[in-house]
């Protein structure tokens, strides 16, 4: 009896069939009946507007490309060449050479337009004062005789040389008249020579070619 207590007790230990879990029976009858026994779905109570599901249009599939690296898809930087950094300083300095030609250009022309008006203002000036200058230039000569140049010669006769200053447009005429008187003889008896030539009394120092220091001889014609 005491041995059938000691099994009694550790049967719980050994036997697993108490907890194994209940076989359902898979019957399409019952599935049946479960399926009626669903009550149905209450209407929604939420005033949510019921958007229209969308017609599923035909869209072509997008191929899709297994890219191994993340960055393979971005092109390569642009290598820049020495040549271009050449290009890019020429044109830098060609531009850097054009501002200051054209502003060369504007002060020549600022120059030339202040010449223009320097000279325009003188002319105006000389046109003004033109008249006026004139009437004065003509009033000196006028008032002021023209200054005849004068020659010193000597003159030699048989008694005397004596210097002389007489202008060198005048005519030798007054010489023989001044010598007829001194010699008290006629006109036509006196003789005046340059350089071995006769002087004829409507001739002057300057159509003979005289110069200061020239001398002219006097002689009378015997009767």
């Amino acid at each position: 009896m005491a041995d059938d207590e000691f099994a009694d007790e550790l049967e719980p230990l050994f036997d697993y069939s108490r907890v194994q879990p209940p076989v359902i029976p898979l019957d399409d009858a019952d599935d049946d009946d479960d399926k009626d026994a669903v009550p149905p779905k209450k209407g929604k109570t939420s005033h949510d507007p019921v958007v229209p599901e969308k017609k599923k249009t035909d869209v072509k599939p997008v191929p899709v490309v297994d890219i191994d690296d993340e960055d393979d898809w971005l092109p390569p930087p642009p290598k820049v060449s020495t040549d271009a950094h050449k290009s890019i300083d020429e044109d830098s300095t060609l531009k850097k050479l054009r501002l200051c030609f054209i502003h060369l250009c504007r002060l020549k022309k600022q120059e030339l337009q202040d010449l223009f008006k320097t000279v325009e203002e003188s002319e105006k000036s000389e046109i003004c004062d033109s008249p006026k200058s004139s009437m004065d230039d003509t009033s000196e000569k006028t008032s002021k005789p023209a200054e005849r140049p004068k020659i010193l010669i000597s003159i030699q006769d048989k008694s005397e040389k004596k210097p002389v200053r007489v202008y060198r447009d005048d005519k030798f005429e007054r010489i023989f008249k001044m010598y007829a008187e001194k010699l008290g003889c006629d006109q036509n008896k006196i003789v005046l020579s340059f350089d071995g030539d006769k002087i004829s009394p409507s001739e002057t120092p300057d159509i003979l070619g005289m110069e200061d220091g020239d001398m002219i001889e006097v002689h009378v014609k015997s009767s």
